[in-house]
């Protein structure tokens, strides 16, 4: 499953919208999704079932849930989380506090992450992109 590429779109007044077609079709016959904000302000990962239960599981097997700085982590990680279900549209719909915490007015940004999706305000997603010359020398240097 890869998610590639960023597709514009707009929520409209009652906090709905169109997950992208082409990221709709990898979803396939799976119309649930895992939405979690993330503790960087301004974006939310979107997650397949499946992909949120392996992460979900891998996240248990490292801690020790006896311990309480461990169950801490895992309670705010999970706490982050809500189910989402794609209407027969294919449209999702966002509550107040998950626009508010995105700063969502009106366009955001699906951005296709490999596994997952990332959904962010237009103006915050732009913000955080790179001009060519520094992707193309960070890119450089990674490759190395």
């Amino acid at each position: 499953m890869q998610f590639l590429g960023n597709i514009d779109a707009k929520v409209d007044n009652k906090g709905r919208v169109f997950v992208p077609a082409s990221f709709r079709r990898i979803l396939g016959e799976d119309t649930s999704l895992v939405l979690r904000l993330t503790a960087d302000p301004g974006y939310a990962k979107l997650y397949p079932v499946s992909e949120w239960e392996k992460i979900n599981e891998e996240l248990k097997s490292k801690l020790n849930l006896w311990n309480k700085k461990d169950q801490a982590v895992y309670r705010q990680f999970t706490s982050m989380a809500e189910n989402i279900e794609l209407d027969v549209n294919g449209r999702m719909l966002l509550s107040k506090k998950n626009m508010e915490a995105l700063g969502v007015d009106g366009d955001v940004v699906f951005a296709g992450v490999g596994d997952y999706i990332e959904l962010w305000s237009r103006d915050r997603f732009e913000a955080t992109m790179l001009d060519e010359g520094d992707l193309e020398a960070a890119l450089e240097d990674i490759m190395k």
